[in-house]
């Protein structure tokens, strides 16, 4: 199938989710805290926690919970859906995030409906109605704030099995190094290395060390050199920590730099551009591995 110039890749999908993921974060814990500080002030349990519209109004911002279902998370939902569905197949991954997508769309509607029309029952003194709706989402906010927070992680760890299947995808290596600092530094205790540990069975020193591979195959000497280094670096911190042998990348991590700090960009390119893989993009048909896929259901 000839490939659209912009489609989306793995790492596009990679980036957004876990842009969603960090907002969504930042919306939970809000509301925690939240609930928590107006549970210590009425000195009860949080289950026996009982606020009034206008204090349940307030746990969730509206506002940024549309932002994140109309931004990210819709961009990871629609990436995923190309990537992965096809012919009434996909992947768990490609279920969790549609789940995140109808959860929080319910989410923001119960949100709306406590700000809005809550207020409306009270000034016409419809308390039966006021009541029943408050009873409703102090039931249900609890429930599906935290339903969608383990969404996240799970769709996380599915996403962690999608990639390690696709570890050579060339954009997903180089993208890692340029730009995995930013891009998972939140979902992770240690950040780029965490992640690099739950796709690739050696860790950071082995993605990164692939990912110079990649640069170098393309001509970018010199960050094919930078990744290098950041790979040794790794390699000797994480070693010992993990409780790994990493001797062997590392003598191939050396031999590597002396090859490339030996030629330049277009010899590089002569000799090692039959390695270049190609990287998975939307428009393609894709290949999932059988323990990934899941029937989509119609109807």
């Amino acid at each position: 199938m000839k490939r659209r110039v912009f489609s989306a890749t793995a790492w596009d999908l990679t980036e957004t989710f876990f842009e969603a993921m960090r907002e969504y974060r930042q919306i939970y814990i809000l509301y925690e805290t939240q609930v928590l500080a107006h549970a210590e002030e009425q000195a009860v349990d949080r289950y026996q926690l009982r606020l009034d519209a206008t204090e349940v109004s307030k746990l969730l911002d509206f506002s940024r919970l549309m932002h994140l279902r109309n931004g990210a998370l819709f961009r990871a939902k629609d990436i995923s859906h190309r990537l992965f569905r096809s012919e009434g197949r996909t992947t768990k991954f490609d279920r969790f995030i549609s789940e995140i997508f109808h959860e929080l769309s319910i989410l923001r509607e119960e949100q709306y409906k406590v700000s809005t029309f809550a207020e409306e029952y009270r000034r016409e003194n419809a308390l039966a109605e006021y009541e029943s709706l408050l009873d409703e989402v102090h039931e249900d906010f609890p429930r599906r704030v935290n339903s969608i927070h383990e969404l996240f992680k799970k769709a996380q760890r599915a996403l962690e099995i999608v990639l390690r299947a696709r570890r050579q995808d060339p954009i997903y290596l180089r993208s890692l190094v340029l730009f995995g600092d930013a891009t998972v530094r939140d979902a992770y205790p240690d950040g780029v290395a965490g992640h690099a540990w739950a796709v690739f069975d050696r860790g950071p020193g082995e993605a990164f060390y692939w990912a110079a591979r990649s640069f170098a195959c393309r001509g970018f000497k010199k960050e094919a050199l930078g990744a290098i280094e950041r790979a040794l670096e790794f390699c000797a911190t994480t070693a010992s920590f993990r409780q790994v042998d990493l001797s062997d990348i590392v003598r191939d991590l050396e031999e590597f730099r002396t090859i490339v700090s030996e030629r330049s960009p277009v010899e590089l390119v002569q000799t090692l551009g039959d390695e270049a893989t190609e990287p998975l993009y939307a428009s393609d048909a894709v290949t999932v591995e059988p323990d990934e896929t899941e029937t989509v259901h119609q109807g």
